[in-house]
């Protein structure tokens, strides 16, 4: 029971208990972007199906819910597309056709799909794939939304932060920052999270978009910040990694990177007693949440620019070549290794005991939860 109770406190105090079957409904799983999913032991992945883009490719992840696999992708000729699949055999359920491409993650709720173009355009689109309103941003949207209360919520290149009706899409408020978003959107309570260009972590009201507080963080970033009870984490494009507690708004501790200059692009996944994480040195790191120590580091084959994920007592982790890996949590130990045909971009996403990550080359593979 150890790992539902420490799951409801990075919740930031919703009273939802994680189940197993709990589905994967933004980015990084859930509004306070944990990265992290309740599992059985495993010590393998077995590939169960793939679905195959033939006119592009995908750089960003999949949202998982209802039994379906919804991920968003960019054609040769940088159009969009939108994909509903199944999730027991990758069966295409329909597909959503853009003018531009997406390469943000589709954020689900209650039967909507909310997610921005290259383009500028941010879009609601229904269960079925239709879609029901669209709002123009003017400028390209690399960031992954939230949905807080009646509203959802996503950042623009053009510095805004937007919280939309979820029913009609009119704004319900606005806020600008000081540099363009890149990073996607985290909840805990009635806090937005924003980690910006502009060197600042913002705290930000999401009932009304007012500015709580900002923290310096030294260098810019496009990390989501993840929630861990009382501390969101994240990393730089100056490798820092940083702990801040969110109701003071103050750092609570910062690691410099040991090496100096190879700068942290993966978001963390958060759990009981370690913050995992990748960088561009193509290590991945687990930290302790409570004062940075380091509880282990593994060396892989490639920068670790995909955001890693915890299952249970596992880390999956996907490197910028193709590479996916199973690693202990506890111990860093690498576990098994498969490559996959092209880069990975997106990092993986998981629901119902199966994995979905996609490549650049246009493949999407799910894959099984090897408890043999």
């Amino acid at each position: 029971m150890r790992t539902f109770v420490i799951l409801l406190l990075a919740l930031g105090g919703n009273t939802a208990i994680a189940q197993q079957n709990q589905p994967w409904t933004s980015f990084r799983g859930n509004a306070q972007s944990t990265g992290f999913a309740p599992a059985g032991d495993f010590n393998a992945l077995k590939t169960q199906w793939d679905f195959k883009l033939d006119d592009g490719g995908f750089e960003s992840s999949a949202a998982i819910a209802e039994q379906t696999v919804f991920i968003a992708g960019v054609t040769n000729d940088v159009k969009g597309k939108m994909f509903a699949l199944r999730l027991s055999d990758g069966e295409k359920q329909w597909e959503f056709d853009s003018p531009d491409g997406f390469i943000t993650t589709p954020a689900y709720d209650s039967g909507q799909l909310y997610l921005g173009d290259m383009q500028g355009v941010f879009r609601c689109v229904d269960g079925g794939g239709k879609e029901i309103w669209k709002y123009q941003t003017d400028v390209e949207i690399n960031s992954s939304a939230n949905v807080f209360k009646d509203t959802v919520i996503f950042g623009s290149q053009n510095a805004k932060l937007y919280a939309l009706s979820k029913t009609t899409g009119e704004l319900v408020w606005q806020t600008e920052v000081n540099d363009q978003i890149q990073s996607s959107i985290t909840l805990a309570g009635d806090r937005v999270f924003l980690a910006g260009c502009d060197s600042l972590l913002h705290v930000i009201g999401a009932a009304d978009g007012n500015a709580l507080g900002t923290v310096e963080i030294e260098s810019p970033t496009i990390a989501t910040p993840a929630v861990l009870a009382g501390e969101v984490f994240f990393g730089t494009e100056k490798a820092d990694f940083f702990a801040v507690d969110w109701e003071k708004i103050e750092v609570k501790w910062k690691r410099p990177d040991p090496q100096g200059g190879s700068s942290i692009r993966s978001s963390a996944a958060v759990a009981d007693g370690h913050i995992v994480f990748g960088g561009r040195n193509r290590k991945l790191y687990s930290l302790n949440p409570v004062n940075g120590e380091e509880n282990w580091t593994i060396a892989l084959k490639n920068k670790v620019d995909p955001s890693p994920i915890i299952l249970g007592s596992r880390v999956v982790a996907a490197s910028s070549d193709g590479r996916l890996y199973v690693i202990d949590l506890e111990t860093g130990e690498k576990l098994w290794e498969k490559e996959f045909n092209g880069n990975f971009v997106g990092s993986p996403a998981y629901a119902d005991g199966r994995i979905i990550i996609a490549t650049d080359q246009g493949v999407v593979y799910c894959l099984s939860l090897d408890t043999e």
